[in-house]
């Protein structure tokens, strides 16, 4: 770049009659347009745009850009996936350093992100630097992720984990930390503590020495999203206090309890154990759910024993469940969800049940939905076929005044799969429309004649099951035979 040209860029454009670019021209007597003509706010605007990295080259420009870098109010530093990538520890370091160092100090930063699986307890010291600058700055948003690669999160408690100084805290209002310790000073009856009056979104991933969090959550006031993923706690409590909270979501596999005691929340997301007891108080009116169990057991006395109290209210529920082949029992006092109305429904089923009765099973929850109208139903099966394809004369329909759309997924003929089709073909009498796709091999390709004729097979079997007279033929639709 020559002198004149470092010291003006000339704006183009576009000709939009003949296409071709067109620099752009002023009357005689005056210069060219400069892209710095444009207003000092819109220039700062352009580099809040740009990465810290792509905004310190623009200091070559000329002497009127030189620092103006230093004003950037987004620090995002990330060694993972951007052009830091190819750094090592050392190299980082320096680089995050220096920038902080020649930061303006007459700037609020508003975001503030370090993602980096090279840092860890050994670099505390310059870590405890950066989140001074953090403090001082009065950063709003800020990120600490020090998170490894995820198969090497087997344990929690990590030795090399950087201790992060809760004194840094202040003023923040949303908070990331990945694998890192986070020690809380302990909090005496009825007060709070300072600093995280204004703290909005809270994110904790793989973070250990959490101890209690209801003494936090309580300090936390305007707090409205929290999310807990793979992090050491015990007994989780959300308190009465907590009257802004909206969104909860926790993926913890060591919590043993889970109390909800904020009448506020609408959203909540578990992970975790069919065996952890989860209570919430009678106020509680949420709107949404997501209830990932792992699939080890069955677990559908779990479901309707343990959560359908708590989750009565929801309008949309997204549940995974785990059949046993050898359970046929159904539930004597089903919970009612009169609010439920989309229902996405993922069901894994051990073996090939010897009765059609353990997938009915399912039925059950339909009855107990008497709004549903969209049911989305993912099965899966640790066998990839049916023994032999038949069916049982068991189907007891139930009607239903609101279903609409059915959409099943994972067919492969096990006992209760197609009679659970034709219940819901019988039962709902507004239905619109339904799909039933039959299954491939999920974990191997499904290559041979062998696989290719059971399929083919199994999807005339189910058209002659399930609408032999093809009295729904503009309703149902099966698919099948994908290669």
């Amino acid at each position: 770049m020559d002198g004149h040209r470092s010291r003006k860029l000339d704006l183009e454009f576009v000709d939009t009659t003949t296409c071709s670019s067109r620099r752009l021209t002023t009357s005689p007597g005056h210069r060219p347009a400069s892209l710095e003509d444009l207003p000092e706010d819109l220039l700062h605007g352009v580099v809040s745009r740009l990465t810290v990295k792509e905004a310190g080259r623009t200091s070559a420009l000329s002497s009127r850009w030189r620092n103006r870098w230093t004003y950037h109010l987004n620090l995002c530093f990330d060694g993972t996936c951007s052009d830091l990538a190819g750094y090592d520890a050392g190299r980082l370091v320096d680089h995050v350093t220096t920038v902080l160092q020649r930061h303006s100090r007459l700037v609020v930063v508003d975001r503030f992100e370090l993602r980096s699986p090279l840092l860890g307890k050994e670099h505390a010291h310059h870590l405890d630097r950066w989140f001074a600058f953090v403090a001082s700055a009065k950063a709003r948003h800020v990120t600490l992720d020090l998170s490894p690669p995820y198969y090497e999160h087997c344990v929690v408690a990590s030795p090399n984990k950087y201790r992060l100084p809760e004194s840094q805290l202040v003023g923040i209002e949303s908070l990331l930390l990945g694998h890192v310790c986070l020690e809380l000073p302990p909090v005496p009856d009825g007060s709070q503590l300072l600093g995280f009056r204004a703290l909005k979104k809270l994110e904790l991933r793989f973070v250990a020495d959490l101890g209690d969090l209801a003494p936090f959550i309580a300090s936390c006031p305007a707090l409205e999203w929290l999310s807990i993923s793979r992090s050491s706690i015990s007994h989780f409590v959300v308190p009465h206090q907590a009257r802004c909270l909206r969104y909860l979501r926790v993926d913890c596999p060591g919590v043993e309890s889970i109390h909800l005691n904020a009448t506020s929340l609408t959203t909540f997301e578990y992970v975790g154990y069919p065996s952890v007891p989860i209570k919430t108080n009678e106020a509680l009116k949420l709107s949404q759910a997501s209830i990932l169990l792992y699939r080890f057991v069955d677990n559908v006395g779990y479901f309707w024993d343990g959560l359908s109290c708590c989750l009565a209210p929801v309008d949309r529920l997204l549940l995974s469940l785990a059949m046993d082949a050898k359970t046929t029992t159904f539930t004597k006092t089903p919970t009612k969800f009169i609010h439920l109305r989309h229902l996405t429904l993922f069901c894994t089923v051990f073996e090939d049940p010897k009765s059609a009765l353990d997938i009915l099973r399912l039925t059950q929850i339909l009855e107990s939905a008497p709004q549903l109208e969209h049911l989305v139903l993912h099965m899966d099966s640790s066998d990839p076929r049916a023994s032999v394809l038949k069916t049982r004369d068991c189907v007891h329909p139930h009607v239903h005044h609101h279903l609409k759309t059915v959409q099943m997924t994972g067919v492969v003929g096990l006992s209760g799969q197609l009679e659970l089709a034709k219940y819901i073909l019988l039962s709902a009498h507004v239905l619109e429309f339904m799909t039933l796709s039959l299954a491939t091999i999920r974990y191997r390709p499904m290559k041979s004649m062998s696989d290719y004729n059971y399929f083919t097979k199994l999807e005339k079997f189910a058209k002659n099951y399930l609408d032999p007279r093809r009295v729904y033929r503009d309703v149902l639709k099966i698919v099948g035979r994908v290669m």
